[in-house]
């Protein structure tokens, strides 16, 4: 996933997700660790790229413990309470072995003598079972710290644990950067890792990679610890318990001409630099005599890979993208082979080696291949990469690649770390003066930032992106990998917030011009230009209004349109006009380092909360006194959020329904992202909310009515009745807080639902605020899966059980009866009562009819599973309905068959229920159709966004009515019989599982958040 930089936010129900964390600096006892913000910036874009994540939002550097348990908390179960499918937690920082076994994680309020300061493996894993709550469905744990193979083993003995008494877990994987003795270095797990992700070894049919492939190839990178650092250590590893999905396969369908994986249209990346190492290579191809092998060595990151990657993929035709200091086009066909031998064992190369140029040498003979070549005619020229991680690199280079090399008709190159034991010829090292490219690297640098899609630096002046491109490449230190990690993560930040500092000398100097403009009043152009510093996307309006109102704000001026004329006039060498006429966006600075030094100095805060002043005082006012949103102009519209929130006043607009209406959804979504939360956590839910309301239709007219029921869902309390007294047409009430699986309105008030936990909750009465109480029938003996409300003298609940026993009980006394007699060895899926006063109950296997004296015959199923039953009185005769997931089988009461029929809806049954007219049958498709009792169709009902998942016949104050829901939040309210009357729609916005019409014709409605009763 390389298509827009690192993605971070909120990220709700998003698939893949990294939460990426370090400390740099702790409390006392801890020395600093100085590269864990370079550490942190590689991972989020090796997470990124690699494992296709998003990065949560709490990503960051130096947290405090609890920062650091609440932010792993939120990325296991989402902000919006859906977790990822997949999340990786990656943090570094100092770990430290304690007691017997122990191991202590710190953080930046970590004292290295006070424990309590610090947090233990065991109450990290413990985030993964600790309430209950939906986890993702797979997690992948990094721990780059000093002896992080306790906190593996200390993960394994947890998880053994929880297996043990069964608690669900996810698919769990963890590494460690070390074994439990050893200290970490800093970059050093972090290259490695990296570069595993992109040369691992893997099949062209898998899409993921194994773990433990992963794990061989990192610990045959971490053998190649650069510099004098003691024994190499090893990393630690607890492999998964099932299915991994984390890591994408670099080969997975990738063709016989390798190519970088970033080599793409979208990330920016492109060969540059390296042509002195070029050069030397294709010397050595092109040279007449055969003098030996040609070694190309260098650390991990060096580039040994994408150097040949380069020459192959030119040889062959389709050369790699060429960026700035790229080197000429190698010649076509100067490079035959380019073979990864990494994992291979001897007999696999050669094997591949005589498959590739047609030679019928046995796989396990290297002298017969040798002797093959050497008789042949015509060079041939081949490489062979990755040499050391070959699964006998001693015997691979001695027994074929050396002789290889000796004939006089091959020119061959090998790559790895080092040269083989015993190697004579030529070399090229990476690493060396000679060969290493600094320049180069930063060029790379600067192309990633100026061409990766959605980077933020396209338009930023090419002078401050070549610094920066130098700078970080500084950084990496002559890592090829490294600098193009650090590019994609500079990619999407800010690039003036960088400016200021590396530019201060030039800030100062762009002040200077700007009070020389009028030497009598030296403040006057800076105070007038002001609102352009502080303008966001393409600038303020061309008409020069917001630009006027701003300015007046700040600078206590009198600002008109000749004012402005005069300022743009002599600041032309500063601004960028605006194109397109006065309608269009425009004014700006051609540098945003101005921008950024006119914004300093007048303070970021005071000068945001000006403009903000300036574009609400612009607004109407309404008769109440308010604000009239509607009315705002495009800027305000797509950049209000930033200025307030800069100005640290948006959570003041947050509980105003028409200003989260009217402003640009995606630049809301982008500010309150990165926008710090409220004590109360008010920013969060406000934040979820935005999200949850921009999946929904905004088109249909109900949007304040859906953004009132939104607001209770995500308690805010304000703005849920600010935004119902502006809604028109239907009014929502959330009268309880708990998802339910379905829902029956009470004939005299009040309501009864089956909640998730499969218990019964009462609500007596017709007021909203009435008390649930939790109701224990001593007749339920297993879960419930079927209910109903029936008429027994009385109110009363009426329930089917899975082992096929069915119960009522009185709500008023209490009084219970279990339904005799039943043969029903199944799931019970339909238990309701007729328009006679009897009793259906129908299970997956048949039904029964219950009359006040007896409980009728079982009557058997037809070729398939019932899945729901109906019944209604046709022409004074009890019928029966049964649906399968296909079709729908018609009997009277007294079990004679009538007949069956298949409705034309073209996903499968998902619903029924049926009145003196016929069946109405709901479908996966969201349509409802009826058929009548003689089996004829008669036409379409009325059809919805999602699947059907339930259809009511109910009597109202106005008559019949067909009650449907679809999953996804639309309802529909039909006047029976058909034609009657105008159907009316609802749309929620929230997942529904039942719904119920009252006496009065407001709908009750079972959904993910709770029940939900809805006015019209």
């Amino acid at each position: 996933m390389t298509a827009a930089g690192i993605r971070a936010g909120s990220v709700g129900s998003a698939a893949r997700v990294a939460l990426v964390m370090g400390t740099s600096n702790f409390g006392e006892g801890f020395e600093p660790l100085q590269r864990v913000p370079d550490e942190l910036r590689m991972v989020k874009a090796v997470l990124a790229e690699s494992a296709g994540c998003t990065i949560h939002r709490d990503s960051g550097l130096d947290p405090t413990v609890q920062q650091l348990r609440s932010s792993l908390e939120r990325a296991l179960h989402g902000d919006d309470g859906v977790p990822p499918d997949l999340l990786i937690f990656y943090y570094s920082g100092h770990g430290r072995e304690f007691g017997d076994g122990d191991f202590l994680l710190a953080a930046r309020d970590s004292e290295k003598e006070e424990v309590s300061t610090q947090l233990r493996a065991d109450e990290l894993f413990a985030l993964l079972t600790a309430d209950g709550r939906p986890l993702p469905r797979e997690v992948v744990m990094l721990v780059d710290t000093c002896h992080a193979g306790l906190a593996v083993t200390r993960f394994g003995q947890e998880l053994a644990l929880k297996r043990a008494i069964g608690s669900p877990l996810p698919v769990f994987t963890a590494f460690g950067a070390v074994d439990r003795l050893h200290q970490a270095h800093q970059l050093h797990f972090t290259d490695s890792f990296a570069a595993a992700l992109r040369t691992v070894p893997g099949s062209e049919r898998e899409e993921f990679l194994r773990m433990e492939v992963l794990h061989e190839a990192l610990v045959g990178r971490m053998k190649h610890l650069a510099g004098d650092q003691g024994v190499p250590p090893e990393p630690e590893f607890l492999p998964p318990g099932g299915a991994t999905r984390a890591f994408y396969n670099p080969w997975y369908l990738s063709g016989k001409v390798r190519r970088p994986k970033e080599a793409n249209e979208v990330s920016g990346w492109a060969f540059c630099g390296r042509g002195r190492a070029v050069d030397a290579i294709l010397a050595h191809l092109n040279s007449g005599d055969a003098a030996g092998a040609l070694a190309v060595t260098g650390d991990s990151g060096s580039g040994k890979s994408v150097l040949l990657d380069w020459v192959h993929t030119g040889s062959s035709g389709k050369p790699l993208r060429a960026g700035p200091r790229a080197p000429a086009p190698v010649p076509l066909e100067c490079l035959d082979l380019l073979l990864d031998v990494r994992g291979m064992p001897l007999a696999l190369v050669v094997k591949l080696i005589a498959s590739h140029y047609k030679l019928g040498t046995e796989w396990h003979d290297a002298a017969g291949l040798l002797d093959r070549l050497a008789a042949g005619t015509g060079t041939l020229t081949m490489c062979f990469d990755s040499i050391d991680a070959c699964v006998d690199p001693y015997g691979l280079y001695t027994d074929l690649l050396a002789p290889l090399a000796a004939l006089d008709r091959t020119r061959v190159i090998l790559a790895g770390h080092g040269v083989p034991d015993g190697f004579t010829g030529s070399l090229i090292d990476l690493d060396s003066t000679e060969f290493s490219d600094p320049a180069g690297i930063a060029e790379f640098v600067g192309h990633v930032l100026r061409h990766r899609m959605g980077t933020t630096w396209a338009e930023t002046d090419p002078q401050w992106v070549t610094d920066i491109a130098g700078a970080a490449a500084e950084a990496a230190g002559g890592s090829w990998l490294r600098a193009y990690l650090f590019a994609v993560s500079l990619s999407a930040e800010d690039p003036g917030s960088a400016r200021v500092r590396a530019e201060r000398t030039t800030a100062e100097l762009f002040l200077e011009q700007l009070r020389a403009l009028d030497e009598d009043d030296p403040e006057w152009a800076a105070q007038l230009l002001l609102p352009v510093a502080l303008a966001q996307g393409e600038g303020l309006p061309a008409d020069g209004q917001v630009w006027a109102a701003v300015a007046e704000r700040t600078s206590g001026r009198k600002v008109g349109a000749a004012e402005l004329e005069r300022v743009q006039l002599m600041a032309t060498d500063f601004l960028a006009a605006p194109e397109g006429g006065l309608h269009r966006n425009g004014w700006r600075f051609e540098r945003s380092p101005n921008a950024e030094a006119l914004v300093h100095m007048a303070g970021r805060e005071t000068a945001h909360t000006a403009f903000v002043q300036a574009m609400t005082h612009r607004l109407p006012l309404r008769p109440s006194g308010a604000r009239d949103w509607t009315a705002a102009d495009r800027y305000t519209r797509e950049h209000f959020v930033h200025h307030a929130e800069q100005a640290g006043v948006l959570l003041d607009y947050l509980r105003e329904p028409e200003f989260l209406l009217m402003m640009n959804s995606d630049a809301l979504q982008r500010v309150l992202t990165v926008l710090q939360d409220d004590p109360r956590g008010e920013v969060a839910r406000v934040r979820s909310l935005c999200k949850h309301l921009a999946r929904t239709n905004r088109t249909d007219g109900q949007t304040l009515s859906r953004l009132a029921l939104l607001a209770q869902v995500y308690r805010l309390p304000v703005l849920a009745r600010r935004a119902g007294e502006s809604a028109v047409g239907w009014r929502p009430h959330l009268v309880h807080t708990a998802p339910v699986t379905s829902v029956h309105c009470l004939p005299d008030g009040g309501d009864l639902v089956l909640d998730e936990e499969g218990r019964f909750l009462l609500r007596r009465g017709s007021e909203d605020v009435g008390v649930w109480e939790t109701l224990a029938s001593a007749k339920r003996t297993a879960p419930v899966s079927a209910a109903s409300v029936i008429d027994a003298n009385g109110s009363a609940m009426f329930a089917g059980q899975v082992d096929g026993r069915a119960w009522a009980e009185r709500l008023s006394d209490g009084e219970a009866f279990a339904v005799p007699n039943l043969a029903l060895d199944c799931r019970l899926v339909t238990c309701v009562q007729s328009e006679t006063r009897n009793l259906l109950i129908a299970g997956t296997d048949g039904w029964h009819w219950r009359t006040p004296e007896s409980t009728g015959r079982l009557v058997p199923r037809g070729r398939l599973r019932i899945g729901g039953a109906a019944t209604a009185v046709y022409q004074g005769i009890p019928m029966v309905a049964t649906r399968s997931a296909r079709d729908v089988t018609v009997w009277r009461a007294d079990g004679q068959l009538v007949g069956s029929f298949e409705p034309a809806q073209h996903l499968a049954l998902a619903a029924i229920a049926a009145d003196c007219d016929g069946v109405y049958t709901g479908a996966g498709d969201g349509t409802v159709w009826l058929t009548s009792w003689n089996l004829d169709p008669v036409g379409q009902v009325t059809a919805h966004a999602s699947q059907v998942v339930e259809i009511r016949v109910r009597a109202t104050a106005d008559g019949r009515a067909l009650v449907s829901a679809g999953q996804r939040g639309d309802i529909r309210l039909t006047p029976l019989p058909l034609g009657s009357g105008t159907s009316v729609h609802f749309e929620l916005g929230i997942d529904v599982s039942s719904v119920d019409v009252d006496t009065c014709g407001d709908l009750v409605v079972g959904t993910s958040a709770g029940v939900v009763r809805v006015a019209h």
